[in-house]
């Protein structure tokens, strides 16, 4: 189910169902690569629960590129 999702697994679901979002994504190699750099943004939150200001910055850059691309 979705909800036990990690962010890793999103990618390997969107390859593995790539008719689904091949029209929405640059290409898998592109949202892996977002998605990485999200994850370890994430793990940071989740390990100190501090999140420096470039951390910030590259997460609302990555996500600003990703709704560019995919919609909202």
């Amino acid at each position: 189910m979705i909800n036990y999702t990690e962010f890793g697994d999103l990618v390997s679901i969107m390859g593995q169902n790539f008719e689904l979002f091949e029209v929405h994504i640059i290409s898998l190699d592109w949202a892996r690569q977002i998605i990485q750099t999200l994850e370890r943004s994430r793990n940071v939150i989740m390990h100190s629960g501090i999140l420096g200001r470039k951390d910030i910055e590259r997460i609302g850059t990555n996500i600003r590129d990703w709704i560019s691309q995919v919609g909202e």
